[in-house]
């Protein structure tokens, strides 16, 4: 996804930092662990904690040193999150000690500071894994205080070893919060792609039981579904029936990946669900079992022709409940064997043209199109796209939407696309007039690796958009030319200063072997954003063949002052859907809720969009290009802190770790695997229906900052 306690900002050169004034203090005094620090003396040693977690320094050993011995638990606490978001592998003893440490809430820090260091965006070295597993097994045995072992099996779920793995499953057997804690963490070991035990499945079964709390009963849910194993189709088969709708959508959501063709019965009576989330999984679920029908007569496509009900609810004005399905179906798309139902869909869309609501309109417009390019993803042609949207959709998002098909066509069709026809029909378009088309082309072009497109991909290198050349450069290595390593290193100079570009160039070198570009990509690795280091040193590891580690780099102090956000910081965001607000985690996020409200009050975000909606998982916005590459010209480093992702919860988009800007999302649903990766620096207070009711391409009128 393109995604504490302390004082104001510094805006720098494109980075963010604090300065030195007073912290927000956070958290309560120690409860046992030795003498208080005076009020004056704390504020200065938190302050002096913060600075060093901005700069991403480990202060010569003093924060790790913090973190053990300072008498005050609460700057233990301090130095312990600070060291969970440098995450550096060489911290690991030090939290690792925190887990013995006096205090509960100093050995719950530890243990969550563990587990963020498990979800580094740096893969950790075995040893150092090994390490975190083994404190962690011992002192979750011992451990009595129910808040601490609980934070200790969240860690488990992200440091995901084997030894853990099987830990956690025998705490499925536990009592209270404990089952369902162990699932969710099995949950997200699961979709780490960590195997799990067979014998775990029975105990997930056990959790389904109605009389359950909620929170138990969607920890097994949530693991069966992330496992993704024939094992799990009766117990999700079963929980599908569940009261709580989150816990219906998840085990709709795991059927399209483990059930078979007779399930569509159960999904098909998903369809008529109260809650439009469950509709929404049962419709990608029913169009996947669809693309794995044999015969002409598929249950899952005769289910999917009863969305026509939801095609009278948009038209009625219910753009949640009727667009939402109709959005998940054209997003995942169907086989050759489904055009039928896509084409009778978009048929129904047109009484939509006489309704007198012209929100109603623009919606059936937008959706025509989503349908009509799932259509050209099944013929590999550019045809419907080009007439679709009942006249309300300008070309570029027409286009657009059909070489993003087209690209997911060539990536999947069988039997493969004629990549020459294809090229020879498409080439042109990367010289388009509008930004978000040459980028669709030449993505596509590079898709299709037809030598015919080296040419207009070439072009492309020489685009003064960053995005437009590294695409090229992507492109133009899948294409095998060798030719353009020259301008590509050129651009491996300009990825210094451009963050989000670098993973794109150093993939293209490394794809094309260009052993030549070694010294470049060395030069990233002194650079002070993780993202860039990471990045460099994933490529030198393939064109070296040997290990290279991207070491931390610390960040100097110096820029100019932002102000912080006040206490009870809120944004007004409004859309042509409505109105809905976000109350700020001014204390938990306080640099990344700060950036977003001063971005708010220069007016930053009037008349962008929502360029990416995925039903029941997010709605982002917040991109002056619209295509998702966008940013305010510079980052901020992430604020990874406790605040969970549930249902309307604001996080920070990401491609990588500190590369935080101008973009948004809104959580629709629960998403576990986003704690502790990307910043969640606020939450819907009101409105939450406006977000539900957002369709891709929604336009953000204005967002106001309150006070």
């Amino acid at each position: 996804m393109r995604h504490l306690l302390l004082s104001s900002l510094l805006l720098i050169s494109g980075c963010a930092t604090w300065t030195s004034q007073s912290p927000r203090p956070a958290g309560n005094a120690a409860q046992t662990g030795g003498r208080t620090a005076a009020p004056t003396q704390q504020r200065s040693d938190v302050q002096a904690l913060a600075d060093l977690e901005d700069r991403r320094s480990l202060g010569d050993g003093r924060l790790m040193q913090t973190a053990i011995s300072e008498r005050d638990p609460m700057l233990r606490k301090r130095a312990l999150l600070a060291l969970a978001r440098v995450q550096d592998p060489n911290t690991a003893g030090a939290m690792a000690e925190g887990l013995s440490d006096p205090d509960p809430g100093v050995r719950a820090e530890a243990a969550w500071a563990i587990g963020i260091l498990g979800l580094s965006w740096a893969p950790l070295a075995d040893d150092v894994k090994t390490r975190l597993t083994n404190a962690l097994l011992e002192k979750e045995t011992a451990e009595t205080d129910g808040a601490v072992k609980l934070a200790m099996l969240e860690a488990m779920g992200r440091v995901a070893t084997p030894p853990l793995v099987d830990r956690l499953t025998d705490r499925l057997s536990g009592a209270g919060d404990v089952q369902g804690r162990a699932a969710l963490s099995l949950g997200v070991a699961a979709r780490a792609k960590v195997a799990l035990p067979p014998r775990m499945f029975t105990a997930l079964a056990l959790l389904l039981k109605k009389e359950n709390p909620i929170g138990t009963r969607f920890g097994g849910a949530y693991a069966l579904l992330q496992t993704k194993n024939p094992l799990a189709r009766p117990y999700l088969l079963s929980c599908a029936s569940d009261d709580a709708s989150e816990i219906r959508a998840l085990c709709a959501k795991g059927l399209g990946d483990v059930g078979t063709e007779i399930d569509a019965v159960t999904l098909k009576r998903l369809l008529d669900d109260p809650d439009y989330r469950v509709v929404v999984e049962a419709t990608r679920s029913l169009a996947k079992l669809a693309g794995k029908c044999k015969s002409a007569a598929c249950p899952a496509l005769g289910a999917l022709a009863d969305l026509s009900f939801r095609v009278e609810r948009l038209v009625r004005g219910d753009s949640a409940g009727g667009g939402q399905p109709l959005l998940a179906l054209a997003q995942q798309g169907l086989p050759a064997s489904g055009k039928a139902v896509l084409v009778s869909l978009r048929n129904q869309l047109v009484a939509a043209k006489t309704v007198p609501d012209q929100k109603i309109r623009r919606d059936a417009g937008k959706l025509d199109c989503r349908l009509a390019a799932a259509q050209d993803r099944i013929t590999g042609t550019l045809t419907e796209v080009m007439g679709c949207g009942h006249g309300l959709v300008d070309e570029p998002r027409r286009l657009q939407l059909g070489l993003q098909a087209l690209q997911e066509a060539a990536r999947d069709a069988k039997p493969p696309l004629d990549a020459a026809k294809v090229t020879a029909e498409v080439g042109s378009y990367v010289f388009h007039t509008d930004g978000r088309v040459k980028l669709a082309a030449v993505e596509l072009l590079g898709e299709l690796k037809s030598p015919l497109a080296q040419d207009k991909v070439r072009s492309q290198l020489l685009a003064t958009d960053p995005v437009l050349a590294a695409a090229a450069a992507a492109s133009s290595a899948k294409l095998g030319d060798k030719t353009q390593i020259p301008q590509i290193r050129q651009l491996a100079q300009k990825a210094l200063t451009q963050v989000d570009i670098a993973p794109t160039i150093a993939e293209a070198l490394t794809v094309l072997d260009a052993k030549e570009a070694i010294g470049d990509l060395e030069a990233w690795l002194k650079s002070p954003n993780a993202t860039i280091r990471q990045s460099a040193a994933d490529a030198l590891t393939k064109l070296k063949g040997m290990p290279v580690t991207a070491d931390r780099v610390e960040e100097p102090m110096k820029g100019a002052r932002v102000q912080l956000a006040p206490q009870k910081a809120r944004l007004v965001v409004t859309t042509e859907k409505g109105e809905f607000e976000i109350s700020l985690y001014v204390d938990d996020a306080p640099l990344t809720s700060a950036n977003l409200f001063n971005l708010a009050r220069k007016g930053f975000f009037r008349n962008l969009t929502f360029h990416r909606v995925v039903p029941n998982f997010v709605a982002q916005g917040g991109d002056p290009r619209g295509d998702g590459n966008g940013g305010p010209g510079y980052t901020i480093r992430c604020e990874i802190n406790h605040k969970p992702y549930g249902r309307g919860v604001v996080g920070m988009a990401l491609s990588g770790k500190d590369t935080g800007g101008s973009q948004f999302f809104v959580t629709a649903a629960p998403q576990p695997h986003l704690d502790g990766r990307y910043t969640a620096f606020g939450e819907v207070t009101k409105g939450q229906e406006v977000v539900d009711a957002l369709l891709e391409g929604d336009l953000i009128t204005e967002v106001r900052a309150m006070p």
